[in-house]
């Protein structure tokens, strides 16, 4: 559970994912509104055998009574603490052997629940929730419980000096209107909140006529539109009352300032924007996309020196809206001069306004995006979701039709309109090793020592469908697999889901190991100067020639480029000649150089920055490649030379991997691959880039970092390993981790999340390199309970470790990774990505298949003795950023 204000635009969304919807689906569309109000969009998208299940609430914090700002923040996280029918710790079974994706967000003025299922499970989570929206708990010894869960939240945002300036500065925007606090709540409302008010308020709002329901994927929409009305249509309607008034009085110009653990310093103007539904709003996401392009007229200001960063950010809700323009700065740098530049600079683009060609280009990615729009399930359910709700419009389509009647015109008389200097809320974020926590006592719940999670009692009826766990997918082999004649690997997987295609390419290589001593960081600036051009194409007409095609590529060691069918093999060059033939020009390695240099000197003096140093010289031996880093002493000896040595080095097609995957034959593929990189030479051996082997950690230890922003601590339990990425017990260790920590029902969640209200997240990790491996548990808490939280940490382990897991949690951690399985497939891409990173590894494809048949053969026994072999309960060292806690040692 996660709350979340609308991040930048749907163009954005669009072009990062590359979704969208359109009217090919046609009858592949299914619209109701039931007799009770509760409407309901059914869209099918076949690419997995998965739905992604989005029921939305239209209400948020505006709606929340005066004085408690989180109300519908804390109902939301009620949600998950069961009904009448099903317990809490039952609910938490549901959604873990379901496979865990279950999430839900609380905005302004709507709150979502959104989970990606396998198909099959489809009518267990219908039930579920038209179970909680009639037959909620809110049992005051579980809110009791929760609320020291939701103050962790609190205070893990609080101690995020970007969150913290936001909440300065919605006072201000939104000043005497129900938009004038954030959604999260505070610790001050919280403990003045009780069971009567969340009840009140999930009486008044959370009913079938104020919500909506939309589901896509793998499903037949008539069938299951006719689903939906027997689960949801006996649940009554109820009248709602008149929603908040609306931020009505300007803005008042003014100044705000703030101190921070970042490595830069920042600087920003702040207005009142556009909402969702304001004519505006199209216009509005262009003048995002354009002042944040490298084609835009901000980005000057980087090339010239002037500013590490340039950017526009508008964020748009239902109602309200905000619109940020900001510079990033070296710390210690002059943030009045760097507040003057920017006034300037969005004067100057005022009166001058901005170029129509780049309008034209960012249109043309947000129109181009269409042809993307079955690439994801999860993707499309979340896009559908955010056009019935928060557009209130019928489809992704009228959103489309808006943004394609936005003219230069358009959005030149919104920057007049917006970007005035003098009517803006001016911000300046100064790093600082004086910045204060919050103000106000600790955050944490109450102790509760309780069993293991899972089902207590007889599931529903409806429920007990979980139990038949679905046949893994079978993961086949490419449609191609093939070899150039210069070492290069070419993986080609044709899916007509779209007209797309895509490309994904890894180097194998190790900066650790292959940058020479004293140059360390070069690995890192030859990365970032492939956006600079190549010999042919310079920087601007490269970026022009790809929003020309509405395309995407990135050069490096880890490569991309993607496009619509029709233009892919433009792409496709366009990309082959940046990756093959970078310029590396003089004058963009003296801006990079420069930059890191500034942020390097920034980044040195973080806390975050100390900590990272901490772990790796307590794990790490004297001496071993990882340890060496970038600083400002290595960045300010690199030359040019340096770099072109590196890529010559570096850059192989023997040591690459390439996987197309799309809309494209085996045969078009081997041809144009062939065309782009047949060409491409290595010299010399292949170099060694596999870390070497290293020792258990040393004793155990404690270390901390203080951080003075920080309310609550981030705490990191870490250990190493002597099993490699090829260890057969690997995936018993997997099924060891899930019961700990991945899902709402695994060990750990249930321990420090649910029972005590020590932490607001936990997570663990089992990764592995070639020689060796790590395993770590994280979570944030408040220092008076990060103790008893690492106490309990170290129980868990100790008990897994001493005794057989019980079949009937052994069963649902299979059951949630092998539906994990099926969800991983909910896009095109899947499973691209996995095969190069197995390949790099020396393993194949087959892995995937390896792994499911591990998960069903595992016995308790064997989950137990590998568990043993990899973990050490009493192994860890304990690196914490923020407050030391008292007594720990």
């Amino acid at each position: 559970m996660s709350m979340h204000i609308f991040q930048k635009t749907f163009l954005a969304i669009s072009l990062l994912t590359g979704l969208a919807c359109s009217t090919a689906y046609g009858a592949d569309i299914g619209r109701e509104t039931l007799p009770n109000g509760l409407r309901v969009v059914v869209v099918r998208n076949p690419i997995a055998p998965a739905v992604s299940v989005q029921l939305t609430y239209m209400v948020g914090s505006a709606e929340a009574p005066k004085g408690f700002p989180g109300t519908a923040h804390a109902l939301e996280h009620m949600m998950f603490r069961g009904t009448s029918s099903l317990s809490g710790d039952q609910l938490s079974t549901v959604m873990g052997t379901l496979g865990g994706q279950f999430d839900a967000f609380t905005q302004t003025d709507l709150t979502r629940y959104h989970c990606l299922i396998p198909a099959q499970d489809l009518d267990v989570v219908l039930h579920m929730e038209a179970d909680r929206m009639q037959h909620l708990s809110l049992d005051a010894g579980l809110w009791a419980k929760e609320r020291g869960a939701i103050e962790q939240e609190v205070s893990m945002d609080l101690s995020n000096p970007g969150f913290k300036v936001r909440e300065q500065l919605r006072p201000i925007l939104f000043e005497n209107s129900a938009y004038d606090h954030s959604p999260l709540g505070t610790r001050a409302s919280f403990e003045a909140t009780d069971v009567k008010l969340l009840r009140d308020f999930y009486e008044t709002w959370y009913a079938p006529n104020n919500a909506v329901l939309v589901i896509v994927g793998g499903v037949d929409p008539a069938v299951t539109l006719k689903h939906v009305e027997q689960i949801f249509g006996s649940i009554p309607s109820r009248p709602l009352p008149e929603r908040p008034r609306l931020p009505g009085a300007p803005v008042v110009a003014q100044s705000v300032s703030a101190q921070s653990n970042y490595p830069v310093d920042i600087v920003a103007l702040l207005w009142r924007g556009p909402s969702l539904r304001d004519s505006d709003a199209p216009a509005a996401a262009i003048l995002d996309a354009v002042l944040s392009s490298h084609r835009g007229p901000l980005y000057p200001l980087v090339l010239q020196h002037k500013a590490l960063a340039a950017g526009l950010d508008v964020e748009r809700g239902i109602h309200t809206g905000t619109v940020q323009a900001s510079l990033t700065i070296p710390r210690g740098g002059d943030p009045k001069a760097a507040m003057a530049l920017l006034k300037a600079t969005l004067a100057d683009i005022r009166v001058k306004g901005v170029s129509a060609d780049v309008v034209e280009g960012m249109k043309k990615r947000w129109l181009a995006s269409k042809d993307f729009e079955k690439n994801s399930i999860a993707g499309l359910g979340s896009l559908w979701s955010g056009a019935v709700t928060a557009e209130n419009i019928d489809s992704p389509d009228a959103s489309f039709d808006r943004f394609a009647k936005v003219t230069v015109e358009d959005v030149n008389a919104l920057a007049r309109k917006l970007l005035d200097p003098e009517r803006a809320v001016a911000v300046t974020m100064l790093a600082s090793d004086h910045a204060t926590p919050p103000a106000g006592k600790g955050f944490g719940g109450a102790e509760s020592f309780g069993g293991q999670g899972g089902a207590t009692g007889q599931l529903p009826d409806w429920a007990k469908p979980i139990n038949n766990v679905p046949a893994p997918p079978v993961y086949a082999a490419p449609d191609g697999d093939f070899t150039l004649p210069n070492g290069l690997r070419v993986v080609v997987r044709t899916k007509h889901v779209s007209p797309t295609v895509f490309l994904f390419g890894r180097i194998k290589s190790n900066p650790d190991i292959q940058v020479p001593a004293g140059k360390e960081g070069v690995g890192s600036l030859t990365g970032q100067l492939f956006s600079f051009g190549s010999v042919t194409r310079d920087r601007a007409t490269l970026e022009k020639s790809l929003d020309d095609l509405a395309a995407n590529a990135h050069g490096g060691t880890n490569f991309s480029v993607s496009g619509r069918t029709q233009d892919f093999d433009a792409a496709l060059s366009i990309f082959a000649d940046l990756e093959l033939h970078p310029a590396f020009p003089q004058y963009a390695f003296d801006l990079v150089r420069q930059n890191m240099i500034r942020m390097q000197a920034g980044v040195e003096q973080t806390p975050g920055y100390r900590l990272h140093r901490s772990i790796m010289k307590t794990m790490m031996p004297a001496g071993f490649p990882a340890l060496r880093v970038q600083s400002v002493k290595s960045l300010s000896a690199l030359m040019r030379e340096d770099v072109l040595s590196y890529y010559q080095s570096v850059y192989r097609p023997d040591m690459t991997t390439i996987e197309v995957v799309g809309d494209i034959s085996v045969e078009e593929a081997r041809k144009k691959i062939t065309a782009a990189f047949g060409e491409w030479k290595a010299s010399g051996p292949k170099p060694e880039v596999d870390l070497p082997a290293i020792p258990f950690n040393p004793v155990p230890a404690v270390q901390s970092v203080p951080d003075p922003v920080r309310s609550q601590d981030m705490v990191a339990m870490i250990q190493t390993n002597a099993h490699e990425w090829t260890d057969p017990r690997r995936f018993e260790v997997g099924l060891a981790d899930t019961m700990l920590t991945k899902g709402f029902d695994s060990r750990l969640y249930q321990d420090l999340r649910v029972r005590t209200g020590y932490v607001y997240t936990v997570s663990s990790q089992v990764s592995a390199q070639k020689n060796f491996g790590i395993y770590g548990v994280l979570f944030g808490a408040d220092p008076g309970s990060v103790k008893a939280a690492r106490q309990h940490v170290v129980q868990e382990l100790q008990i897994m470790s001493a005794k057989p897991v019980p079949v009937e949690e052994l069963n649902r951690a299979k059951a949630h990774l092998i539906r994990d399985m099926i969800l991983s497939n909910a896009t095109m891409t899947a499973p691209s990505g996995l095969d190069a990173d197995m390949i790099l590894r020396g393993l194949g494809w087959e892995h995937l298949n390896d792994a499911a048949k591990a998960y069903q053969a595992a016995t308790p026994e064997s989950v137990q003795a590998a568990f043993k072999s990899y973990i050490r309960p009493n192994g860890f060292a304990t690196f914490i950023l923020g407050p030391m806690p008292e007594g720990l040692n």
